[in-house]
């Protein structure tokens, strides 16, 4: 029982209500429990998401150490990696500012002066139209090897892990894309997500100022093929982020400039077409439309 609330309050964020559950079941588990290795794993994301550093990495390794579930060692490890806690981070640069706890794999400290400031500045623009609170700073870690993080982390720069606050970054990648994804996944209580609008959204707030309209519109004629907002929308998964990405840019910003900040962010909650339909109405299909005629004619 107390294992099982101990992981529930874990999934649904109350972390500090969750720690008691689980160090309890600890101290009272034999070491070969199943339960005591699945208290340690979530309780070292519980202290990671209270900042607890050196007792999230502790009780992670614990759980790996143990060894006695492969489900528990896996899902472990993976937090292990995804943290920072594995041995190869060991001689990263870790510094702390207002908003980011940023490790460096490799960079000289100007170069980490100027680095910090501008993502912080860009932090505070974008977040002016969230206005989130974080439940932590941003774990915001920038590696100078992409082929390295394939290696370590099985996955491609960059990508966020906004329930963590996590983000793992290559360092010349665009500024403010991957904290727009943390930012934005705490502006409201988010029932559902789309592909489209969510990267859109963070396509439009990564601080590039590149031209969208006319990378869909350069994709399109190398393509010879026509495009539409509606079927990226509804069918994301299967457009590569050559195209889904600076499309879904230009409709988040017809969104915004159309509807306002305060219904964009209404709509952001749940962000698939049927509730934009009922947040926006009948202007939604007709900007649609008008959107896909700018792209295709």
């Amino acid at each position: 029982m107390n294992l099982l609330l101990g992981r529930t309050y874990t999934d649904k964020k109350n972390y500090s209500k969750a720690i008691p559950y689980l160090e309890y079941t600890i101290k009272n588990e034999p070491n070969n429990s199943w339960r005591k290795v699945w208290a340690s794993a979530y309780l070292g994301t519980c202290y990671f998401m209270q900042q607890d550093y050196e007792n999230s990495s502790k009780a992670t390794k614990e759980c790996i150490d143990l060894n006695v579930t492969k489900n528990a060692t896996n899902y472990a490890y993976s937090r292990l990696l995804l943290f920072g806690f594995d041995d190869f981070y060991k001689n990263w640069k870790i510094v702390d500012s207002e908003n980011f706890r940023f490790h460096f794999q490799n960079m000289s400290d100007s170069e980490i002066k100027n680095y910090i400031s501008i993502r912080e500045k860009a932090f505070q623009d974008i977040n002016k139209f969230f206005n989130s609170r974080l439940p932590k700073k941003i774990d915001f870690f920038v590696w100078d090897s992409r082929d390295d993080a394939k290696e370590i982390l099985k996955a491609n720069l960059g990508f966020a892990k906004p329930e963590f606050c996590v983000v793992h970054s290559y360092s010349r990648q665009t500024v403010g894309h991957e904290m727009t994804h943390v930012i934005s996944n705490y502006t409201a209580e988010i029932s559902n997500k789309t592909r489209f609008i969510n990267e859109g959204t963070s396509v439009y707030f990564d601080q590039s100022n590149q031209d969208r309209l006319k990378q869909v519109k350069d994709w399109k004629a190398k393509n010879n093929t026509q495009i539409g907002i509606k079927d990226c929308w509804l069918n994301g998964e299967k457009y590569s982020e050559e195209i889904l990405y600076p499309l879904a840019c230009v409709f988040t910003k017809e969104l915004i400039d159309n509807f306002g900040k305060d219904k964009f962010l209404e709509f952001f909650k749940n962000q698939t077409y049927e509730n934009a339909k009922i947040v926006f109405g009948d202007k939604l299909d007709r900007l649609i439309e008008k959107t896909d005629n700018e792209i295709n004619n």
